[in-house]
């Protein structure tokens, strides 16, 4: 048994939710419900996040995956849409581009598909370092504002809540993680999937270059870029938002 934690609301067809860096299923709290009148949703706990076990260090974004893909079996959770959130979506294109007919769509909440660019990866590094000698708290102090557009949000002091329960050796396992996952630039080229991109257009961890070009792959790629929006979409723009992944995701499952 894989061990990961999750929260389910409704009941139909499968979306499955799975949050970002420094975050839980927890973070979905107030964006699902709606979703759930038509839907059965899932919010999952990485492993090491939350309720759900750290696996061995040093892992691979696909060995994340890897565990994802065991609780989808262990629960029959057959060809859902997966949406996932900046490190989710990571794991959503591993799980994309690995597991043939594992899912029916995806969503990238503020993720991409490229690698860490050389300059990102001596960034990743520094802040592997930085939380081995600091801990959590200095690093979240500044890490959660800064996922924001508005510095005075109120999902500000929820979300840094959330954050500052995670242990020192997930934060620096997932930083290592992510410095050297591949480029996952064919799940849209290919149009294997459906799949919805939303970007921020005041995202500072995702650069504008990088959704621009995502905005010109793939037949079935379909990019929303929100204004005055961050990296928490989901909370700044959440009305919207969440209509996006609705109808996005009832095309999907009902448009055949």
């Amino acid at each position: 048994m894989t061990s990961l934690y999750f929260r389910e609301w409704g009941s139909g067809r499968p979306l499955v939710f799975i949050h970002g860096f420094c975050e839980t299923s927890e973070v979905w709290q107030e964006f699902v419900p709606p979703l759930s009148k038509e839907f059965r949703v899932i919010a999952i706990d990485l492993p090491g996040f939350g309720n759900s076990p750290l696996i061995p260090a040093p892992f691979s974004i696909d060995q994340v995956a890897d565990q994802v893909y065991k609780w989808l079996q262990e629960n029959k959770i057959e060809r859902p849409i997966v949406i996932g959130h900046s490190l989710g979506g990571y794991v959503t294109l591993s799980l994309a581009a690995r597991y043939e007919n594992l899912i029916e769509g995806l969503v990238l909440f503020h993720s991409t598909t490229f690698p860490d660019t050389e300059e990102k990866k001596q960034n990743r590094n520094k802040v592997i370092e930085f939380v081995t000698k600091n801990g959590v708290a200095p690093f979240v102090d500044t890490f959660v504002p800064g996922l924001f557009f508005d510095k005075e949000h109120s999902a500000i002091s929820t979300v840094y809540s959330i954050a500052i329960q995670t242990k020192k050796e997930t934060i620096t396992a997932y930083l290592a993680a992510m410095r050297d996952r591949p480029d996952r630039s064919d799940v849209l080229e290919k149009s294997v999937y459906p799949a919805l991109v939303i970007a921020g257009a005041e995202d500072t961890l995702i650069p504008a270059e990088a959704n621009g070009k995502m905005d010109k792959m793939g037949q079935k790629a379909e990019f929303h870029s929100l204004e005055n929006t961050g990296h928490m979409g989901f909370f700044e723009a959440k009305e919207v938002t969440r209509q996006i992944v609705l109808q996005f995701s009832k095309r999907v499952f009902f448009d055949k």
